[in-house]
This record gives structure tokens, sequence and C-alpha cells, in this order.
């Protein structure tokens, strides 16, 4: 059943679309309806959310209507050209689309395929293009201004609290891996659930960042800090995968020390407190740790106090960055170690999915174009129209096919409603107050469908496709004739554009899933064959975002998710290692950079192959061997040492210590 928000914002969607195309009557213009889809098109259940789409909507139809312009009445005589440029347009749009993962990308897909809506029509009347471009225009942007208006003072609901929950359920699962990397089991079924779920989030999140600065409450201010706020996230996740591995191979070798122990404990009793204060004590106590013996386990106890003190740092200014966005008050100043080992949130970039998603857009709309241009279909404009629609709405899809399968299921129940009301129930209704409530039921139904995720897209299809097709005008209208060849042009469209992605477009999730982990693979090795050190973190930043994609592709694929996420983070720790090794190795001595020298390579080589299988054996040697040439002045090279012990550890997990001769070694801050 609906819930009070989904009923309330069911009624708004609905008055808006109603709204507009009274409006629509009343100003006399050419396709009222255009005014009512655009209305549900636009319509969600957040205000910052529906604000930044009807922006974005209204820049992509003055984009895309421009273009139709300049090319339908400039190779109207030459249709194979014609439809040749519009896919092109449509191609590179969807290419733009797909290289800008934020809200904003709705600009370039909505210009992409609003130039098929204008533009095949009108290849059968091209003298009024821009008559019909200018109407398109003019009739979405009263669609955009009607349902805006109204989810804006009609009981607006604000996206901040959403966020602001989204936010703190980040703290039970943060809590929940922490606590098992404190103890060495950091691949239990708990920290796997957490570390699923806080990937997941971190990517989830991106999108509504963007759009809090279209809301109205006070988490409109603090924007840039939520952002923030993802950063440390994404940033906690390689340290804890870091500091789980650490005291699990201590635990197995006996080598944590009561200072130790008693560190990891008041660690782990301060994260589950939850608390911001407190922090400083427990930085100076890791701090001021010191070892007499800098044996092997010697420099794992070196590196885990490292990673420990930045871990709590890292929560202290999350904690307070957190209680900032939520309540208000003092933005946090950043800590002074941020940029050694907080990520900068980028977003993956796929080229390879974006030009293998316009070509697919181009092969299809062509397809089509052939059939029509061959037969003279004078429906056939439609039918490449929903071609081009289709391929824009999924192009972001491993598999868009079954989302198109549900677009031709939704197409065809539209049409049978259609049918009903064009032919049973409009030609008995009489005045605009009727047409209000014989369509209300129906709106209600769109509408809650919209306010739900799982259901948003088919919501979205029903009041689009169904506003279109009704095609309401100033005084009753309809034809059976009209009306079937209009049905068939969309089903035939959106069928069209089915088969041809099941041909050539339906790669699934598995197959993204291993795309991106073969893009972090490369990332690795190119941190390994640079010649100066890569911002390790932007790196950070790149490849937790490529984890957060691939949590729901690999769900769906129902296999993988818990060793992809595992493997990821292990590449991500060899590549900051990386990163360090290359800022260290100018000031070690001749024979130690040698030794860089090859490990740099063997990791190149080993990460351009298929670092799921076992590491080299030459690769551990080198390691070793660079670790004893450093060893006779462990002061010095002491940070060295602890990337080199850090690439061997996350290299060599189940290897057995490599023999180092015992010589004093400071745990001190370098």
């Amino acid at each position: 059943m609906p819930k009070p928000d989904e009923l309330i914002f069911a009624f708004k969607a609905f008055t808006g679309a109603m709204l507009a195309l009274y409006l629509s009557f009343w100003l006399g213009l050419d396709n009222p309806y255009w005014s009512m889809a655009t209305a549900y098109i636009v319509a969600n259940p957040f205000v910052g959310a529906m604000r930044s789409k009807a922006l974005y909507r209204f820049i992509g139809t003055i984009t895309g209507g421009t273009a139709a312009v300049i090319m339908v009445p400039n190779l109207v005589n030459a249709p194979v050209l014609l439809c040749t440029a519009m896919a092109l347009w449509v191609a590179v749009c969807l290419y733009l689309s797909l290289m800008d993962r934020s809200a904003r990308s709705y600009v370039f897909m909505l210009a992409g395929y609003t130039v098929g809506i204008i533009g095949f029509p009108a290849v059968m009347d091209p003298a009024h293009v821009f008559q019909t471009a200018l109407t398109r225009c003019e009739e979405i942007t009263l669609g955009i201004v009607c349902t805006t208006l109204v989810g804006t003072i009609i009981l607006p609901r604000s996206l901040g609290p959403v966020l602001a929950l989204r936010v703190s359920s980040w703290v039970k699962p943060g809590i929940e891996w922490a606590s098992a990397a404190l103890a060495g089991e950091g691949e239990s079924q708990a920290a796997r659930l957490a570390r699923r779920r806080l990937a997941f989030e971190a990517a989830d999140t991106a999108v509504m960042a963007g759009q809090l600065a279209y809301d109205f409450t006070h988490m409109s201010a603090p924007a840039r800090e939520v952002t923030r706020l993802r950063a440390y996230l994404v940033s906690l996740m390689p340290i804890l995968s870091s500091v789980s591995q650490r005291v699990a191979d201590l635990k197995r070798m006996e080598g944590l020390t009561p200072a130790l122990r008693g560190a990891l404990r008041r660690v782990d009793e301060w994260i589950k407190s939850g608390e911001a204060e407190g922090a400083d004590p427990l930085v100076h106590e890791l701090q001021e740790l010191e070892e007499d013996t800098p044996d092997w386990p010697g420099l794992l106890r070196a590196s885990l106090a490292l990673r420990l003190e930045q871990l709590v740092r890292l929560v202290h200014q999350s904690r307070r960055t957190r209680q900032y966005v939520l309540e208000g008050g003092a933005a946090p100043a950043g800590p002074a170690l941020e940029a050694e080992y907080v990520a900068i949130v980028k977003h993956a970039k796929d080229q390879k999915l974006a030009i293998y998603s316009g070509f697919s857009a181009v092969i299809a709309i062509l397809t089509i174009c052939a059939i029509w241009i061959q037969t003279s279909w004078i429906y056939g404009a439609g039918a490449a129209t929903m071609v081009a629609v289709a391929f824009s709405f999924f192009a972001a899809q491993d598999d868009p096919a079954p989302a198109i399968a549900d677009m031709v299921r939704s197409a065809v129940i539209v049409m049978a409603g259609v049918f009903v009301f064009d032919f049973g129930i409009l030609p008995r209704v009489v005045d605009f107050g009727q047409l209000f409530l014989v369509l209300l039921p129906l709106g209600m139904i769109v509408g809650i469908l919209v306010a739900r995720p799982e259901t948003f897209m088919t919501g979205m299809m029903l009041g689009s496709f169904g506003a279109t097709q009704l095609a309401l005008s100033n005084g009753y209208n309809a034809n059976f004739t009209s009306f079937a060849e209009g049905a068939l042009s969309l089903v035939i469209g959106l069928g069209s554009a089915y088969v041809i992605t099941k041909l050539i477009r339906s790669f699934g999730a598995a197959w993204g899933a291993e795309r991106l982990m073969r893009a972090n693979w490369l990332d690795v090795a190119a941190a390994a064959e640079a010649r100066t050190a890569p911002d390790g973190a932007a790196l950070t930043g790149l490849m937790m975002d490529r984890l957060g994609l691939m949590m729901p592709r690999l769900a769906a694929a129902a296999a993988g998710a818990d060793s992809a996420a595992s493997l990821t983070l292990r590449d991500l720790r060899v590549g900051l290692d990386m990163i360090k090794l290359h800022r260290e190795q100018w000031r070690l001595p001749p024979r130690a950079r040698n030794g860089c020298r090859k490990i740099f390579s063997l990791i190149a080589s080993y990460y351009r192959a298929d670092p799921r299988q076992p590491a080299p054996p030459e690769l551990a040697r080198a390691l070793d061997e660079t670790i004893e040439t450093l060893r006779h002045d462990p002061q010095e090279y002491r940070s060295t040492l602890l990337v080199l012990s850090g690439l061997r550890t996350s290299l060599y997990p189940e290897a057995p210590p490599p023999a180092l001769n015992p010589q004093p070694l400071l745990m001190a801050e370098a």
C-alpha cells in the first residue's frame, strides 16, 4: 500500500502535469501533451533532485533543438546523410554523457535524443522545423516550470534529511569493519558485509551530494563537506584493509607486544564509543611506541603503528565533519597530514563502454532509418525516435536489453490504456474538470511508481508514454488509423532497439566488473612504470570509485563480490606503496635504487598480466634483497623499509617471513 509521502507526491506530480496541460490549452500551443509528459519526466519526490533535473532538461532541450534546426534544413535533400548526422550527434552526446557521471550528464543525454524527437518527424516537413523546435522548447519549459513550482511550494520534501540518514548509516558498518580489522579478522562475514555496504554507499551517494546544492535545507551550505566526508570514507578502506592484514600476520607469528596489544584495545574502544574527543592521546601513544629489534615482526609492528595513527586521525576528522554536516556550526579544518592518505573523490571514466555505446546507437538508428527510407513508412520517424531514446536512456548499463524490454512492456500497457481512453472515455469528457477527474486515478498510480526507487523508471515511462500517446489537444480528435500507426511505430521502435541491443550490446554484469578490475590493474602498473610519483590521493579515489561500481555488478552476477573487494583493496595498497617508493628511491644508495627499479619492473609486468595469479618468486627475492640492503641504517631508511615490508605482505601474505638480522629501530613519526 502507498505511504502518505508517496500519495502526497503522486498528487503533486499529477497536479503539476495537469497545470502544464491546462496552460498549454489556454496558450493554444501545438502539442500540449509535451508539457504534460515533461512534468512527469522531471517530477521527483525530493526538491533538490527535481530542481537539478529541471535545469539540466531545459539546457539539454535548447541544445538539442538548436542542433536539429541546424541539421534538418541543410541536409533534408540527402536523407542518408541527414540520418547519419543525427545518429552521430546522438552518439557524441551519449559519449559525453557517459564521460560525465554527475547529474549534469542528463544535459548531454537529452541533447542527443532531442535531435531525434524534433529532427526525425521534421524530415517530412522541413520548412517548419524551427517552429517545431521552438514549440517543443516552449512546451517543455512550461512543463518544467509547472512541476517545479508545485513540487517546491506544496509540501516540499527536502533531500537533506534523506542524505543525513544515509550519512548516519555509515557509522554502524564502519565500526563493525574497524573492530574486525583491529582484531585481525578483516575477512570475517561481518567485515565483508560492512565493506560491501560502505563501498556501495560511497558510490551511490555521489549523485545525491551533487544535487544537494539545489536543495533548500541547512545542508545546502556544507555540500562540499559532504563530498569531503565521502572522501574520508573512501580513504578508510585501504587503511582498514592494511591494519587487518598486519594484525593477522603478527598474531600468526606471535609478534604482538603488550604495548601494541594495549594500543589496539584502546583504539577499538575509542572507535566503538562513537566520540570525536580522545583522539590526541591515542595518536601520541602510537607515536611513542618503540622497538628494540627490527626483525620482520618489528617492521610489521612499525607499519601497523603508522596505519593505526592514520586510522585514528581519519576517524576523528570524519566524526567532526559528520557532526558539522548534520548539525551545522563551525566547519572543521582538515588534518595536517590529510594530503598523505586522504583520497580525492574521482569518477572512473570508462571510455571503452562510452565509445561502444555510441557506436551501438549509430548502428541501431541507421538500421531503423534504412527500413524507414526503403519502405517509405509514414510513421518510421516515430520508430527511429524511440530507438534513439531507448539507447540513450540505458547506455550506462552493461546489458540494457532487460531495461529496454521493460520499456516495450510499458509501451504495450500504455497503448492498451490509451485505446480505452481515446475511444471509450474521452468522447464523453466535455470540460477540463472532467478530464482532471478521469485522469486522476491513473495519474496517482504513475506518481506512486515514480516515488519508489525500485519502480521509478517504470513510472516515468508510463507517465511520459501515456501523456504523449494520448496526444491531448484542444478538442477531441481521436482517429483509429493514427492511433494504430503511432502504437505500431512505438512498439517497433522499442522492439528494434531491444533486438539490436541483444545482438551487439549485451555483455552482462560480470563483464562490466571484470573490465573495472582490469582498469585498476592497469593503473597500478602505470604507477609502477611512472618516472615520477603519481598522485596517491587520486589513485585511491579512482580505484575505490571503481570498487563501488563493481559491487552491484558482482551482486547481480551472484559471484565474487567479496573476493573482488579484497583483491581491489590489496591492489590499491600495492599502488600506494609504489607511489611512496617512487618518492623514496632517489635518496637511497645505488644498490637499493637498482633494487627498486627491478621491483617496479616486476610489479608492472605482474599487473599487466593477471594479478589474480600468485606473484612471481623473483619479485619476492627483489623485495627481500632491497630490504636487507637498507638495514644497515634503519633510522635513515625507516620509511622505505616500511614501504617495502608493506609490498611484501600485500603480495605474499602466506609466504614465510624473510630472515633478517636484528638491529635497533625506533618507531617514531618520520
